[in-house]
């Protein structure tokens, strides 16, 4: 009975995407604002329930787990360098188009 949640974490809002291990249920949120208030009032709907999150240690982290945390959650950070890394190889830029009434040099 384990919700696992993965956390996309911005300036303006925070996107949680989360998994119901025991239905198989996927849920999708923005909490908005992306403050500690914000976090709090999504980590809520949580309660009594066994809560496994991701999220990168991006600028601001400290305040979400701290609130994720205080419900029981297990939060575990990823480093962005190495999130990236699993990515893998970038692919090539993509061609973009000149906008309509600019010259194809611009």
């Amino acid at each position: 009975m384990t919700i696992v949640v993965g956390l996309d974490q911005h300036r303006a809002q925070v996107t949680a995407e989360w998994l119901d291990t025991e239905t198989g249920e996927v849920s999708r949120k923005r909490i908005v604002p992306a403050d500690r208030d914000g976090v709090r009032w999504f980590a809520a709907r949580f309660g009594g329930r066994q809560l496994e999150v991701a999220l990168e240690a991006t600028t601001g982290w400290r305040f979400v787990v701290e609130e994720l945390q205080a419900i029981g959650a297990d939060v575990h950070l990823a480093e962005p360098a190495e999130t990236a890394a699993h990515r893998g190889p970038r692919s090539a830029p993509r061609a973009i188009a000149p906008t309509p009434g600019t010259c194809a040099s611009c």
